[in-house]
């Protein structure tokens, strides 16, 4: 460390959270101030343009041998300390004497706090092992006045989450309002998606004209279509990947609809195996774009003409890994359609051939990252057909076995490697299965274990909506675990899960609003509302269920909702059914009530076998027939409440070893309930 060297900020840190410091280090330092701030003045003096440097020490004592006079040193050449607040942090001796030794160097310097795990509001004394704060941080000053308690920072996804955490920071940092920058930072991801937006439109502009001049002027042919080729090969590869962590992966509709009309005006015999090839993904990208505005008849026309097109290809170059590979994302794309429309065979076959095609890739180079992910995909593919089949012992043992494999590529990897989100969303197929082999418990282990590689910075959400969204989704699995037991749910496990689910409806909220035509965003906040007006209807909070249920039904209003396709969206409109019905019961209006569950359970009860019906039917079908009998014996009439009832114990009790938590608890409550009635007549 250079002599007068002056830091930005001082990040104190237990060395058991290491591994956030990194993370924070690293985003503070790569932090963009927005350009209408920059060179303002404020109390912290003139906003930068970047927040460098960043002082840790693990970064920059590496070469010294004189740990304290350097950290003082340091302390004493910080505009701010920044102070990861944890119950390690608590415990920490050099947590505490950097605080003392910055407020004795810097009596009006700024005290930030960073909490990453604790309790902000635990009393120490009562509480051990719980408070966040070290002691140093909350000691009177030097004079003996009192100390203010830190602004926090919440990084806990339970109250602000890192990026509003991360904006709360840098705005202490700058001695600027959080508002003004949230409102900067948001213009900021919106201009950036703009702007990469527009490049594919303006790329598809050019590759129309490139296109027609490739065959106006035979001089020009050659070159003008290998420059069409290669404007080609640039949008399907690197503007999709630069697109697609934004969510904005439709801006590509029109530039695969121009491609395919490029080649469209060749025939097969006329062009190479190469042309053949991006033929395909220009079929592949369609049908992804497809899927995600929910025309699942197209996606699956567009994915089954790329799976024709791969395999000729194959056919000529059967060694070929690149054709090998090609050919695998189509088996894997019909297969993965056949599976959502039902087709289970086609399914079937399909992802045995994916499969092989991966172990072919393997024995062709053994040591390939990339290859070894194909096998582990498979796998976990296997295990989502296993689920379909109802074989869940199969399935577990698939999923494992892909989770495995995906742990053994992570491992050694930077944080944000693929192969980390890989990890993360496999654990998620992991609780789905657990639940029905294990338990609760056991998918609620799963579940924690997924939000945690979220919250260690392995995954980061931050600039990536695709996990943002995975993150949603795990977050309203829990819930839903917690809440399981309906309404023998533990009051602390009904209070976890409001505290997840009310923060996380703004994150979906935000999801859609970045891109409202797409269905897989829509349909997670849809989720997720539904989930929270059943915490509140748990919690007896009736109007609180009423606002998040008028959302969830908002998000349902939009045109493209009504013609979504899959057992997801049918099984969401259950969700919604259900939801109204116990609201209204709720309320005392119970023939509204009546009305609205009664059709949703005409449309299960015309299922004669639950063990191939829609996965989640059972407990619609149950808590929806629970409501009806609660209304029923409300209104009188109890001999209609019984029958209804018995219904559920007649359909669920054969096949109670399969099904979910939540399905085995509304069992239990109609058992219940029947044995109370007849206790009562007696």
């Amino acid at each position: 460390m250079s002599v007068g060297t002056r830091y930005r900020a001082f990040i104190s840190y237990s060395h058991r959270d290491q591994q956030f410091a990194r993370w924070l280090h690293r985003q503070l330092e790569t932090y963009n101030v927005p350009a209408r701030l920059v060179g303002r003045e404020t109390a912290q003096g003139t906003v930068p343009r970047r927040l460098t440097p960043i002082f840790r020490d693990r970064e920059d004592l590496a070469a010294t041998g004189d740990l304290t006079a350097s950290v003082r040193s340091a302390l004493a050449n910080s505009d701010a300390l920044i102070v990861v607040c944890s119950p390690d942090a608590v415990e920490s001796r050099w947590v505490n004497e950097e605080i003392r030794a910055y407020r004795q160097l810097n009596p009006d310097g700024v005290v930030l706090a960073a909490v990453l795990a604790g309790n902000p509001d635990a009393d120490p004394n009562a509480e051990p092992g719980e408070t966040c704060f070290p002691p140093a941080l909350l000691e009177p000053a030097a004079d003996g006045s009192a100390v203010a308690e830190p602004v926090a920072a919440d990084m806990r996804r339970s109250a602000d989450g890192r990026r509003m955490a991360l904006l709360k920071l840098v705005a202490g940092l700058l001695d600027i309002s959080l508002d003004q920058l949230i409102q900067r930072d948001l213009q900021r991801r919106q201009r950036r998606v703009t702007a990469i937006t527009g490049a594919s439109v303006l790329l598809s502009a050019i590759m129309a004209t490139l296109t027609l001049l490739a065959v106006s002027a035979q001089s020009e042919a050659v070159r003008r279509k290998a420059e069409a080729e290669d404007l080609i090969e640039f949008m399907l590869n690197d503007l999709r990947d630069n697109l697609e962590p934004v969510g904005r992966l439709d801006a590509l509709d029109a530039v695969g609809a121009k491609v395919i009309e490029y080649y469209d005006g060749q025939s097969d015999g006329e062009m190479t195996t190469d042309e053949l090839g991006r033929r395909a993904r220009a079929f592949h990208l369609l049908g992804e774009i497809d899927s995600a505005q929910g025309d699942l008849d197209n996606a699956y026309h567009h994915f089954r003409i790329a799976y024709d097109s791969t395999s000729r290809i194959l056919a000529v170059e059967p060694t070929m890994a690149e054709r090998i590979y090609e050919h695998a994302q189509s088996s894997y794309w019909v297969g993965y359609f056949a599976w959502r429309r039902g087709d289970l065979d086609v399914a079937e076959q399909r992802f045995v051939e994916y499969r092989e095609l991966a172990h072919r890739l393997i024995a062709i180079d053994p040591d390939n990252a990339e290859w070894q992910a194909e096998v582990a995909y498979a796998q976990s593919n296997i295990g989502t057909l296993q689920v379909a089949q109802r074989r869940w012992g199969d399935a577990l043992v698939a999923a494992n076995a892909a989770l495995e494999q995906f742990r053994a590529l992570a491992e050694g990897r930077p944080d944000n490697d693929p192969a980390w989100m890989e990890v993360a969303e496999t654990l998620a197929w992991v609780a789905s299965i657990s639940e029905i082999t294990d338990g609760r418990e056991a998918a609620i282990a799963a579940i924690e274990e997924q939000l945690a590689l979220y919250e260690s910075g392995r995954v980061d959400p931050t600039d990536d909506w695709r996990v943002r969204r995975a993150v949603i989704a795990a977050e309203y699995a829990l819930a839903r675990l917690l809440i399981a037991p309906g309404w023998r749910t533990p009051a602390a496990d009904l209070e976890r899960a409001l505290q997840i689910l009310e923060p996380a409806s703004f994150e979906a909220a935000a999801l859609i609003a970045h891109e409202p035509d797409n269905l897989e965003w829509r349909l997670i906040g849809v989720r997720e509302r539904l989930w929270l007006a059943q915490a509140e209807l748990f919690n007896g909070r009736i109007e609180g269920a009423r606002n998040a249920y008028v959302t969830a039904t908002g998000f349902m209003a939009h045109e493209a909702w009504g013609a979504a396709e899959g057992a997801r969206f049918a099984v969401t409109r259950l969700h919604a059914s259900l939801i109204e019905a116990r609201i209204f019961a709720a309320r005392g209006e119970y023939a509204a009530a009546q009305t609205s569950v009664e059709h949703m359970l005409t449309t299960l009860g015309q299922v004669d076998d639950w063990s191939g019906a829609l996965e989640r039917a059972p407990y619609y079908y149950a808590a929806g027939a629970n409501t009806l009998a609660d209304v029923l014996e409300a209104q009188g009439q109890v001999g209609e409440a019984r029958r209804v009832r018995e219904g559920v114990v007649r359909r669920l009790d054969p096949i109670r070893d399969r099904i979910r938590t939540d399905s085995a608890a509304e069992l239990e409550y109609a058992r219940e309930s029947l044995e109370r009635a007849l206790m009562t007549a007696q």
